[in-house]
């Protein structure tokens, strides 16, 4: 990541710009332009204003704290007539703008609470300043706010959300520093470095260390949250809700993936804890930080109950509750395929299994010795997996044959059990088009009327015939910079010849001639023609690949 590469990184007033995009997408919203402070974390805190969690938030310069005029005109907006409770995170300027503001509103008659929030395990407690905010605070701004839409008093509201303060713990772990827009010489971490117990405002973290797995950056993670110095005690099967918030930066896979991790551990450790209830996403994030936080609530049928609220926030996620529930495993099965009919071989269609074995193996040298430079091209006219989706299907191929997978009784079904292979191991439009072209070529043996009486003949037609159905379903052909300009030289000279070698020569020459083509269809066809025709041409990927494995053929059957 480029820090301080950015799109807005000329426009001066970000924040209120953002701001009046979620008065655009939401009609319930109001904005009080004249007086902002303290943004960067969104969704939080404007993301959760709506019935059911704040009535305001106070939002504005990135990273910093609002000041207490500003805070006190967000308090004065308020018209319930029970009080108000601010909900603060634990950072010195905000302690002291938000106390200002308190007392100023309670010197003009307005009654006022303060929960502060403190869950960061990462840091010692002991300290001056104490434990910061962080994600936590999402959790009680929910509870809170669905005590308050019950209708409870002020003083009971502040119980609540006291007590869920006190039950919540967060740390938080990325790879390097948010990117803060307009922000010149920011530094980042090594590529290999990650930090653990990052702040939400690009402070320090309390270990910087190597990248290791992603069990053991959970694990770590987890230790800080369950040791004896977290602000949560926690004991073996305790009932938690737990939070895996995206600091920004990670993709939704990405955080997906982590977020499995981490409920796996949580369930199946030392601790087996029931989770109750479990949120995943953008909840309060460090602009664009490449790292997560994970909260756990401990938490009680009082906070469960409120926290199972409705609420018409757009931020917060869709619940399932206890009852919507199934176990994870009892609701992951297996496809398995109905019966195949039965199939009489052809006779003038079966070859020697050990014959068929030895093509695998040589084919699987061919693909592993050429895949380096089907990937190179395929990094400069692709997207740079041409080669290892290749490699992956014909390795599984050839895993097939050495164990024993692969029906063997004729060609028709020999091809047939590599099409599946092809299908289940190669994604993208490769694998797609070989899938088809071999199942086609399947159904065409198949077929074959008794008047062919010759393998060669057979073989003749059905490829014809397969190559006419695959061309029903793309618009390649010779001449676009694709397998094709391999596959259909091949086919037409097999077809009028019958010269297997013949063949092969004319699908190598016709991938030779895609160095100097331009390509019409597929990601090639994005990049401009002088790059493809940078030091003498650069072969279509996938038309090298075929031609590989058609030469291997020529050679094992001639």
């Amino acid at each position: 990541m480029v820090l301080g590469k950015h799109f807005i990184g000329d426009i001066k007033s970000p924040v209120e710009r953002a701001l009046k995009c979620l008065l655009e997408v939401n009609p319930g919203l109001g904005l009080i332009e004249s007086h902002k402070g303290g943004s960067g974390h969104e969704p939080a805190h404007a993301g959760f204003v709506g019935n059911g969690m704040l009535d305001i938030a106070v939002a504005g310069d990135i990273f910093a704290s609002p000041s207490a005029a500003q805070i006190l005109v967000g308090l004065k907006a308020i018209k319930g007539t029970k009080g108000t409770l601010m909900i603060v995170k634990n950072y010195t300027g905000d302690k002291l703008n938000f106390g200002l503001a308190a007392q100023k509103a309670r010197s003009e008659g307005q009654e006022v609470s303060v929960v502060f929030v403190n869950e960061d395990a990462s840091l010692d407690a002991e300290s001056l300043v104490g434990r910061r905010g962080l994600a936590g605070t999402v959790f009680v701004h929910k509870i809170a706010g669905a005590a308050a839409s019950r209708g409870l008093g002020l003083s009971e509201v502040t119980r609540i959300a006291q007590k869920v303060a006190d039950s919540v713990t967060t740390v938080g772990v990325s790879l390097d520093r948010c990117s803060v827009p307009g922000r010149g010489g920011q530094e980042g971490l090594g590529g290999g470095e990650l930090e653990y117990g990052m702040g939400i405002h690009n402070e320090p973290g309390v270990l910087r260390t190597n990248l290791t797995d992603l069990s053991s950056t959970v694990s770590k993670v987890l230790s800080y949250l369950l040791s004896p110095s977290s602000p949560v005690s926690f004991h073996k099967k305790d009932t938690i809700a737990v939070l895996i918030n995206n600091l920004g930066g990670l993709s939704i896979l990405e955080l997906n993936v982590i977020a499995q991790e981490v409920l796996t551990q949580l369930s199946n450790g030392p601790q087996q804890f029931t989770i109750s209830r479990k949120y995943i996403g953008s909840f309060m994030t460090s602009l664009d930080g490449p790292g997560f936080s994970i909260t756990i609530l401990k938490h009680d049928d009082e906070i469960l109950g409120l926290l199972d609220e409705q609420t018409e926030v757009q931020a917060w996620p869709k619940q399932f509750t206890d009852e919507e529930y199934t176990p994870v495993e009892s609701r992951i099965t297996q496809y398995s395929p109905p019966n195949k009919p039965t199939y009489s071989p052809n006779p003038h269609l079966i070859v020697p299994a050990n014959l068929l074995t030895k093509i695998s193996s040589s084919l699987l040298t061919k693909i592993q010795s050429e895949e380096p430079t089907i990937t190179k091209y395929d990094t400069l006219v692709g997207d740079g997996d041409c080669g290892t989706t290749l490699l992956k299907g014909v390795t599984s191929i050839n895993d097939a044959f050495k164990n024993g997978k692969v029906d063997t009784t004729d060609l028709s079904t020999t091809f047939e059990s590599i099409a599946e292979i092809v299908e289940s191991s190669m994604g993208g439009t490769s694998g797609a088009i070989y899938g088809i072209f071999l199942n086609a070529f399947v159904n065409n043996l198949r077929n074959s009327n008794d008047g062919e009486k010759s393998l060669q003949t057979i073989l003749q037609k059905s490829l014809s015939n397969a190559l006419q159905e695959l061309c029903t379903f793309t618009l390649a052909r010779k001449g676009h910079r694709t397998l094709m300009d391999t596959l259909i030289p091949f086919v037409e000279t097999f077809q009028r010849t019958g010269d297997l070698n013949k063949a092969v020569e004319e699908a190598g020459k016709g991938c030779e001639e895609t160095k100097k083509m331009e390509a019409k269809l597929g990601r090639a066809s994005y990049v401009s023609h002088e790059q493809v025709e940078k030091d003498g041409g650069v072969m279509d990927p996938g038309a090298l690949g075929l031609k590989c494995i058609l030469e291997v053929l020529g050679q094992e059957l001639a």
